[in-house]
């Protein structure tokens, strides 16, 4: 392969080329999901995939905290949910 210049000549005389209104809005597409994907990770700070997954390094980044037992409670109460929160937290383990 060239150098990046050459390359993006070669990308743009290709795309010169092109006679169908089809292949243009296809290429469209392509380039348009590509700089909203780049705008994206250029946003939220995503430079390139970590490779070992930290989900704990994920939720410090992102400010979470645990969840306070008295307002889990408060929240539970105010739904006015019937069963035994011990029931319904046993079911998510099932």
């Amino acid at each position: 392969m060239g150098d990046i210049a050459e390359r993006k000549l070669e990308i743009i005389q290709a795309i010169s080329q092109m006679q169908g209104e089809q292949e243009i809005s296809k290429v469209e597409a392509a380039i348009r999901e590509i700089l909203a994907h780049h705008e994206r990770n250029r946003k939220y700070g995503v430079e390139k995939i970590p490779k070992k997954f930290d989900a704990d390094a994920v939720r410090r980044s992102r400010g979470y905290r645990k969840p306070d037992k008295e307002e889990f409670m408060r929240l539970v109460r105010e739904l006015d949910v019937q069963e035994p929160i011990e029931e319904l937290l046993a079911m998510l383990t099932k």
